[in-house]
């Protein structure tokens, strides 16, 4: 099977979206399809464009080994090729900033996807952020007879309006307005919690069409402690025995 693979961040960033679309990508390719990835040049979290990499136009073939941070997964049965576009990366990125960052990777890449019409995939998935990404997805899948797949790992479109960087009560509406529209022009969308899917349901994608597919871990990375050495951490932060411990393992951003 063609995969076409299509969002901003990919392996080798380390955190985020990266991660899962990059691992993605190399667990596909490891089963005998044919992968292309177009994405931009690693930038997350540094804000600033990997050492080895250039802001430009490149094409990356990959074969034989692919190394993720969990795992190194042999991807010789298929192929995995990346295609990756030039963007804007501020270096302190600002609401404004930040449309305008996801815009120019948008623009970058357009001429990009309109080429893998040619190559003729079966699947066409995205994943969002980008929402700016979703009408090229839609296109292409549209002009090669693929099936359109969106992946929602964050919603940006509410998170810009609770956190203030889109405002006004008109605006909202229109912008939510045409986010469920383009949602509903995809032939699956897939979200990483069961409040995100049944957001997705709320936002008017059928229930037929929405689906789960969690963010994954490999639990072989992970041992767990002995009893003694979790009493002395315990006791080491002032936590009384008894107590119940959340712990919080993931991105603090600004957001």
């Amino acid at each position: 099977m063609k995969v076409l693979l299509y969002g901003l961040n990919f392996s080798p960033e380390l955190t985020g979206i990266g991660k899962y679309t990059g691992e993605m990508a190399a667990w596909l390719a490891a089963r005998g399809h044919e992968v292309r990835a177009v994405t931009a040049p690693p930038y997350y979290p540094a804000w600033k464009v990997g050492v080895g990499y250039k802001n430009v136009w490149t094409v990356e073939d990959i074969r034989g080994i692919v190394a993720t941070p969990t795992n190194t997964t042999k991807c010789s049965a298929g192929s995995l090729q990346v295609w990756r576009c030039p963007l804007w990366v501020p270096a302190w990125p600002t609401g404004l900033k930040r449309l305008l960052h996801l815009a120019s990777f948008a623009l970058s890449s357009l001429p990009v996807m309109l080429r893998q019409v040619l190559w003729r995939a079966d699947v066409v998935w995205v994943v969002e952020p980008a929402l700016f990404c979703a009408p090229t997805a839609v296109a292409v899948a549209k002009l090669c007879g693929a099936k359109a797949w969106l992946h929602v790992q964050d919603f940006e479109v509410d998170a810009a309006f609770e956190m203030g960087l889109l405002r006004g009560g008109l605006l909202r509406h229109v912008v939510v307005t045409a986010e469920g529209w383009l949602m509903r022009r995809f032939d699956v969308v897939s979200t990483i919690s069961k409040r995100m899917h049944y957001r997705l349901i709320t936002k008017g994608v059928a229930a037929e069409k929405a689906k789960l597919a969690v963010n994954w871990v490999d639990m072989a990375q992970f041992a767990l402690p002995s009893l003694t050495g979790v009493a002395a951490y315990l006791q080491e932060l002032a936590i009384p025995d008894g107590a119940m411990v959340a712990l919080y393992s993931g991105n603090m951003g600004e957001k």
